[in-house]
Parts: structure tokens; sequence; C-alpha cells
């Protein structure tokens, strides 16, 4: 039995990378539509480029089934490539425009996969440098409550004089 790759790559992401039912009308036929806006986090890293606060439409996104109701899953096919976009600013932050009006976007395209395995590294990175911010502040808070403790003894013994 040979081993398939997966027909969907799932990406999870917090809610609040993750815009949905995003209404625009479409110019053809002057309809109503929607669709979804992933933002990928700040040191999201494929391939030593970084791509922090790129863009992609995924078609569907899903509360997540693992990580609670605060986290989105984005089922990407496998073997298509997602077109990230980023528009293109100029000194002053403004989107630079061409000569029809439209922005310009810097466009990149990485399969599914890199984009799971480079969100899992970040989170990854970020939960480390958490746990050790919370080690050094505990061994701050124990030093501190150590010097404490011996002030007290030292001034108890000087003022427990039994004579």
């Amino acid at each position: 039995m040979s081993q398939e790759t997966p027909k969907n790559t799932y990406v999870t992401l917090h809610k609040n990378f993750v815009r949905t039912d995003i209404e625009y009308t479409d110019r053809r036929t002057g309809e109503t539509r929607t669709f979804n806006s992933v933002t990928l986090p700040k040191g999201t890293v494929i391939d030593g480029h970084d791509f922090s606060y790129y863009q992609f439409s995924p078609l569907f996104v899903n509360e997540s089934r693992y990580r609670g109701e605060d986290y989105r899953d984005i089922p990407l096919l496998t073997e298509r490539e997602v077109w990230l976009r980023r528009s293109i600013l100029d000194e002053d932050g403004k989107p630079v425009v061409n000569d029809e009006g439209v922005e310009v976007k810097d466009v990149i395209k990485v399969m599914p996969a890199q984009i799971r395995d480079a969100i899992e590294q970040n989170r990854t990175e970020y939960l480390e440098s958490l746990a050790d911010r919370a080690r050094s502040a505990r061994d701050g808070s124990e030093r501190l409550g150590r010097n404490a403790a011996a002030r007290a003894n030292a001034r108890m013994a000087r003022e427990d004089i039994p004579f």
C-alpha cells in the first residue's frame, strides 16, 4: 500500500489574523459576493525570506477542531501554490499605484506546506521566548524573596536581644 499525499494542508492561525465574509460587488454581474482574507503574522519566514504581513484569500475558513474557538483552520490544496500578496509602499507609507491607478503589489508563490511549517516554527519560537521570560521573572522574584527573608532574619536578630 503506497502512501498518498493528503489532499489538503491545514494552516491554523489565531482569529485575529483571519477575516471572513468580506463583502464586495462583482464588477461584471453587479451582485454582492464575499471572500476571506488571511494575513501572515510577524516573523513568518519561508526559505530565509520574511513574509510578515503578506496576505492570501482562502476559499474556506473553519473554526479550529483542536485549538479551540479562538483559532481558525484554513484548508489549502496540497498541490496548489498559494499566492501571497502585499502592497508596495512609498517613503510616506502610502501604496504605490501604476499608470492606471491600480495598487502595485508584491506577489510571491509558495506551497501550503511551507506556510504551515513557517507558522508552526514562528509559534514555537514565540512560546519558547515566553518560557524564557517567565523563567527569568521567576528567578528574579525568588532572589527578591530570599533577600527579603534574610533582611527580616537579620532585623529580628538585632531586635530580639534577650537582655
